[in-house]
Parts: structure tokens; C-alpha cells; sequence
């Protein structure tokens, strides 16, 4: 943070409203002109004891944080990414409402959290092993897709030298102290999109490529063609399971050669990781609740075929052998070890009645 773009009061302010957040151990801290600051811990929204905040200091705020007063930026929204030296990081979203500016910032811890630490299902590491091919970290906002994606190329990049290209908007976790060659790159900063960045990103030798996120069709293709020269790639999409995850690649994916687009993505695809966070029994926290799909020759089928593309969670559901599970597996498993209540187990679960059912005969589901 710097800049001579605010006044030493809204600097306090700043300083005092992300203290705050820190000590409440918050995710998220939402600005509004006219309401007070709002913060989300454990998922759940709470309003701070602030008075509320004036349009002009919100102004302040983004200009402070960003480096660009919101009225000389050119957009009606950007996202960006700051610094505390030595404290956090923060993934900032500046955009217009009701006729003025509003902020909302994301806390990115400093340090990069181990598997162990996330509780992450074995095979994400072995999806982190350098291969070549797609692995996707899917879920919905908050879900932690982009602290899980940081765990595996810290460990990729930690395990061998490798060259490392990374596209961001924006940059979260800086990727440091590891044996391989790293280059982070933020869009709107350091390249004008995903697309361009990704296609001047192959020219570049890389090993191992991160895509923040796969927006469009554009970033796609190339992300695909990365996967089937032989490089990894890892990245991250919006959607809620395994099964969603295919259906919306190929549903981006150009319709004159589906069979051509599904036989494609059935190569060039590794893995798929779908995360939630779900709210810690008799605790502050939350813990990752996982499905995992491990590209096998039954995967592979199921993408070529439309007809046998529904199948999928029946797949996963019959082959823990191989690693893969479902989301209710994991929920399964998750009460049995007291992690979360057996409520929030059927609040999340996909089929609750068979959940319950299951738990109920473990001795589990009450």
C-alpha cells in the first residue's frame, strides 16, 4: 500500500478496518458508501460495529489500495491485488454501485498452506506430481479453489526445477524460496488478457502452466493445446461437480465437431477436483469437503459418449480403488471422523435421503 491518494484518516481507517479482519480471522471485507464495513467469517456475513463509510472514502480506500483513483481508472470494474509487507496479501474487486464506488477485498493468507493442513484427499498430490495434462479445481466463489491450486504448484515447483508460468487476475499467493523458475503474471498489469498472456505463455518453454480461471472459449482452446503438447496445466472453474465441470467444457467447446471436441477433452484431461467449505463441528473453521475424478479409461468413455456421459458419479461411487470418490462419500466420511455434524452433512449432500440412509446404518446419522 501507498500513494499519496488519501488522507491520513481514511490511511487509519484502512489500517484499523484490516487489522480487524485479521483478528477476527475474517475472509472478506465488503465496503459500501452509506452502510458500514461488512465482514465474513466462516462464511457467514456479519456487519461491523463501524459508523458508515462515505463515498469519498471508499474512493480513498480503492485509490489507496489499488494505486488508481476509481474516477481516472477507465472501467466500471477491475480486480487487483495488494500488500501488507509481512502481514497479507488481499485480492481487491473495485466496481460501481448505485451510482458510486464499492469494494470488496479478500484476505490471501501469507504463507501457502500444506495438504495436510487444508486436509486434502491424498490424489491431490498425486495430481500435483508434473505430468502432463488438464487438472481442474472446480467450485463455487469461497470455496477455496485458489488456496488448493497454490498447495499443489508450491509442492509441484517445491519437488523438481521446473519453468513455472502462472496467469492471474489477480495475482493471490506469491509462488517463493522454491527450486524452480517462476513467472506470475497479473492480467491488467503485466498482459492485457488470459488469451494473450496464454498464447505468448507457450513460447516460453513452460513445464507447468496455472490459468487462474478458464472465463472463455478463447482461454480454452488454449489451455486444451497446452495439455496436449505434454504440458501441465492446472486451473480453476466455476462449477458445483465432476459431471458439471465436463458438461460446461464441452457446452464452451464449438459445436460443428462434438465428437472431434469430446475425444479432445477426453486426452487432454488429468483430473478434476470440486471443493466446498463446509462450517467445523464444535468450532470456528471450516473443512474441505471434496469430490475427485481421476481420468481412467471409464472417465475417458463417458466423455467420448454423450449417451454414458450421466454415468459419471456412478463411476466415481465404484471406484475408491482408484482413488475417486463423490461429494456424499466425503461427507460420509467426514461425520465419521466428528468433523462436521450430521445436519450439515444432509444440508450439502446432492442425495440427502440416501445420505441419511447411510449414516444411518453406520450409526452415524443422528
Amino acid at each position: 500500500m501507498g500513494g499519496e491518494m488519501a488522507s491520513e484518516e481514511t490511511k487509519a481507517l484502512l489500517l484499523k478496518l484490516l487489522g480487524g479482519s485479521i483478528s477476527a480471522r475474517a475472509s472478506d471485507l465488503h465496503l459500501r458508501a452509506g452502510s458500514p464495513p461488512f465482514i465474513r467469517i466462516d462464511g457467514q456475513l456479519a456487519r461491523t460495529s463501524a459508523p458508515a463509510l462515505t463515498a469519498q472514502t471508499i474512493e480513498e480506500v480503492i485509490a489507496l489500495t489499488s494505486g488508481r483513483r476509481p474516477t481516472q481508472a477507465g472501467a466500471m470494474s477491475w480486480e487487483y491485488s495488494f500488500e501488507q509487507a509481512g502481514v497479507a496479501r488481499y485480492r481487491g474487486h473495485a466496481f460501481r454501485d448505485n451510482g458510486g464506488w464499492a469494494l470488496s477485498l479478500r484476505l490471501v493468507p501469507p504463507q501457502i498452506p500444506t495438504f495436510q493442513e487444508l486436509r486434502l484427499p491424498p490424489v491431490v498430490k498425486s495430481l500435483s506430481e508434473h505430468g502432463p495434462g488438464l487438472v481442474l479445481i472446480t467450485g463455487p466463489t469461497g470455496s477455496g479453489k485458489s488456496t488448493t491450486a497454490a498447495a499443489m504448484l508450491r509442492y509441484a515447483a517445491a519437488a523438481q526445477a521446473l519453468n513455472v508460468i502462472t496467469v492471474e487476475d489477480p495475482i493471490e499467493y506469491s509462488l517463493t524460496d522454491v527450486a524452480s523458475c517462476i513467472s506470475q503474471r497479473e492480467v491488467g498489469r503485466d498482459t492485457p488478457s488470459y488469451a494473450d498472456a496464454l498464447q505468448a505463455a507457450m513460447r516460453e518453454d513452460p513445464d507447468l502452466l496455472f490459468v487462474g480461471e478458464i472465463r472463455d472459449a478463447a482461454s480454452l482452446e488454449v489451455v486444451l493445446q497446452a495439455a496436449e503438447t505434454g504440458h501441465a496445466v492446472i486451473s480453476t472453474f466455476h462449477t458445483g461437480s465432476a459431471l458439471k465441470t465436463v458438461q460446461r467444457i464441452l457446452a464452451m467447446l464449438p459445436n460443428d465437431d462434438q465428437a472431434g471436441m469430446r475425444s479432445r477433452l477426453a486426452d487432454a484431461l488429468r483430473g478434476i477436483v470440486c471443493q466446498r467449505l463446509l462450517p467445523r463441528k464444535g468450532s470456528r473453521g471450516r473443512v474441505v469437503c471434496c469430490e475427485v475424478l481421476v481420468n481412467n479409461y471409464a472417465i475417458k468413455e463417458c466423455i467420448r459418449d454423450p449417451v454414458k456421459l450421466a454415468t459419471i458419479p456412478a463411476v466415481l461411487e465404484r471406484s475408491g480403488d482408484q482413488q475417486m470418490h463423490t461429494f456424499d462419500k466425503h461427507l460420509v466420511a467426514l461425520v465419521r471422523e466428528n468433523l462436521i455434524t450430521a445436519e450439515v452433512a444432509y444440508t450439502y449432500a446432492n442425495a440427502p435421503s440416501d445420505l441419511r440412509r447411510l449414516l444411518n446404518l453406520q450409526g452415524v446419522g443422528t
